[in-house]
């Protein structure tokens, strides 16, 4: 259902954002941002309407015929107003490339079609070739365009709006979603903002450093939109010449330049590491520098450059690059850290190959089905915990407060000072705990005071504290301070890279990292893993070696649902085939009461009426009967995503995780049995002669889909 927004409701936001700008950011305002003002304030509503309204918009020209709004009831005169105060224009022949680029082809037709133009016209012309005819066409005669410009206004929201939404969002967007109003999008319920927050305050303590967060926030869109070398090559001038105020500055401008080094390389190595050059302290570019450097021969450059990272190292990441490089490169040793780290912590494991795609997930069932307590957990774990540890430092008892209600993610975190600016403050809260239910109790309480409250280091859902508990109870605690502390001084170099899962082995607890078949170790993971090492937890690299487990259960389902997956249909039946070493070992089957009306194409189709589900359980009663059925073995269906996808949407709205391994019978048909003209049930079942008594109940197709199954594992 669509939410009804007031009405002047893109004339409350303006005015809301004009009122922040001019209580909080006058400090950050240069003479141009303050006449705008000035002008906006001695407009009449409508004129203030109509620009509010403007400025929501996208295109650069807006066609004023367009311009047509219920708030709005003089729509000429309020334009009128808005020219005469010289907050909007028509286009003029300088601008006319402009306006034949934003015509459609239709009317740049009609536009040429008058005129006697050399080649002709084609109808089937693209309509990048009627630009450029017109362009041409027109650059002497663009008189002829003077009654176009009359029809249009030129959005000049970038000349100084766009800086005041900057100033209250801190981002910029070119998406059509993120383009509209932030504050209509929260009104919509598009936007995730931190509700009851009233506070306005501003981001920036310089002029000089809200402009080059806003310029170089412009270049990173630009980046996004260039499409040519040239375009690289003008952008990153401007961006190694834009001076970075600020750590958000320094940050952006380190990330654009290495982006920039990226797609210069290939075509001007010299120019490309002039680029790199530029970045403020960055380890990235770095070791692109110390790595290309070593490739084209210079190594005693790169050696040198190495040792002094070792005797003065920026971050422990880089030093891991050049410890690491050190031993490889100039001592010829045969394992690099990395590979010392997974002989040291290595753990070899045979996991069935059917978890090919979900490796995670294979090696928490073989360690599930020895009786062990695990979690996936990976980056999820660390930060829900330090959220809920520091909530009170991060979001209320905080010198560095949310701007606004936009606010998601803590600034003292971007700008890595957390530990910095309230140093007393946490050491005070790490020495309150004295033992692990202090710390338990502490957990618990901002969790319950604020428990759905948006955030943006961690999602809320009903899991969330079962791993955090087994984490603290299970962990000596001055080890989980150290690491939290660690967290606090080092939060943008220790927010990921975590092992993916937690094993608990009675009151013994470790990490590990899963490593399938010829994947890596990444940087992050090894200096995230070598704190949490160092820090006193036992860390585990699990290598997994795959093979085809012959005592496999497969979980044949079919499910009759009241409609597609998409919507809010409901599951109608569930028919349940498990074979093992190619044998029926369990049969299974359930009406399910969908809790709506089942649509008379669906009793047709499927023969289930609504009276007969009328006194059948919720998919919430049979939930946990199903999913020990299904525990441990493949989920097998025809077309698996539609069956598999149900049952994921109803164990959710149940407060059910569903996670399994599956397989489709349709794309192991098409493997099997190349060839055929159809691969529905219907059609296989008549092809293969199998028993399929009753098509569409979910029994009936589930015993076929099994009798396929089987087949398909003969060939």
């Amino acid at each position: 259902m669509k939410k009804e927004l007031p009405a002047k409701y893109y004339l409350a936001h303006f005015k809301e954002l004009i009122t922040f700008i001019e209580t909080q950011c006058t400090h950050l305002l240069e003479s141009k941002h303050r006449d705008f003002i000035n002008k906006v304030n001695q407009l009449t509503e409508q004129g203030q309407c109509m620009l509010a309204r403007i400025y929501s918009r996208k295109p650069l020209l807006i066609a004023i015929n367009t311009l047509s709004y219920d708030e709005i009831t003089q729509p000429q005169q309020a334009l009128e107003e808005l020219k005469a105060a010289q907050l909007v224009a028509h286009p003029n022949d300088n601008q006319y490339n402009l306006l034949l680029a934003h015509l459609t082809k239709p009317v740049l037709f009609g536009l040429l079609a008058p005129f006697d133009i050399q080649p002709a016209i084609k109808k089937s012309a693209s309509k990048t070739q009627l630009i450029t005819q017109a362009s041409d066409f027109f650059t002497s005669k663009s008189e002829h365009l003077t009654p176009l410009y009359k029809q249009f206004i030129i959005n000049n929201r970038s000349d100084v709006y766009e800086y005041f939404e900057f100033l209250y969002i801190g981002r910029l967007s070119n998406s059509d979603i993120n383009h509209k109003n932030s504050f209509v999008m929260r009104d919509l319920g598009l936007t995730t903002t931190r509700e009851n927050y009233t506070q306005s305050l501003a981001r920036f303590d310089t002029l000089a450093q809200a402009h080059a967060n806003y310029i170089l926030n412009r270049y990173r869109l630009a980046f996004k939109n260039a499409e040519s070398e040239g375009d690289y090559q003008q952008l990153a001038t401007a961006v190694i010449e834009q001076q970075a105020v600020g750590v958000l500055a320094v940050n952006l401008k380190n990330k654009l330049l290495l982006q920039l080094h990226q797609q210069l390389k290939k075509v001007d190595s010299a120019s490309s590491f002039s680029i790199l050059e530029a970045c403020e302290d960055s380890a990235a570019a770095i070791e692109i520098q110390i790595r290309e450097q070593y490739r084209q021969g210079n190594k005693e450059w790169a050696k040198t450059q190495l040792e002094k990272i070792i005797d003065n190292p920026l971050y422990d990441d880089l030093l891991y690059f050049a410890d690491d490089f050190l031993m490889r490169k100039f001592n010829k040793q045969t394992r690099s850290r990395l590979s010392a780290m997974l002989a040291e912590t290595q753990c070899l494991l045979e996991i069935d190959e059917i978890y090919r795609g979900d490796v995670e997930q294979g090696v928490n069932e073989f360690y599930t089905q020895q009786g062990l307590t695990v979690f996936n957990t990976e980056n999820t774990l660390w930060q829900s915990l330090f959220g809920l540890v520091f909530w009170q430092a991060l979001y209320i008892d905080t010198p560095t407060a949310p701007c606004n209600e936009f606010d998601l993610f803590p600034q003292a975190l971007k700008t890595d000072s957390f530990y910095q600016t309230q140093s007393a403050q946490i050491e005070e809260l790490l020495a309150n705990w004295h033992s692990s239910n202090d710390l338990l109790k502490h957990v618990y309480k901002n969790a319950a005071s604020y428990f759905a409250h948006p955030n943006g280091l961690f999602r809320w859902h009903n899991e969330l504290l079962a791993p955090i508990e087994v984490l603290i109870l299970n962990s000596p605690l001055p080890v989980l301070k150290n690491h939290l502390k660690n967290m606090t001084m080092h939060f943008m170099q220790l927010k990921d890279g975590y092992p993916d899962l937690m094993v608990l082995n009675g009151h013994k607890l470790h990490f590990e990292e899963v490593k399938a078949p010829g994947d890596k170790l990444r940087r992050n993971q090894l200096t995230t893993i070598d704190c949490l090492k160092a820090t006193g937890f036992n860390v585990q690299i699990a290598a997994v070696k795959w093979f085809k487990n012959p005592n496999r259960i497969y979980s044949v389902v079919d499910i009759e649902t009241t409609g597609s997956l998409k919507g809010d249909n409901r599951i109608t039946e569930i028919g349940l085939v498990q074979l093992q070493h190619g044998e029926v070992i369990e049969r299974w089957s359930t009406l399910v009461n969908p809790q709506q009306r089942i649509p008379k194409f669906i009793v047709s189709l499927t023969g289930i009426t609504d009276a007969m589900v009328y006194n059948a359980p919720t998919f919430a009663e049979i939930v946990d009967t199903l999913l020990e059925k299904l525990k441990g073995s493949i989920f097998v269906a025809h077309n698996v995503n539609f069956d598999y996808g149900f049952i994921r949407k109803e164990c959710e709205m149940a407060g059910h995780r569903f996670k399994m391994p599956k397989m489709c019978t349709v794309v192991e048909s098409r493997k099997a049995f190349a060839g055929l003209k159809s691969y529905s049930l219907g059609n296989l079942s008549a092809h293969f002669n199998l028993n399929l008594t009753d098509h569409h109940r979910a029994l009936a197709d589930a015993t076929a889909t099994a009798e396929l199954l089987k087949l398909i594992q003969k060939v």
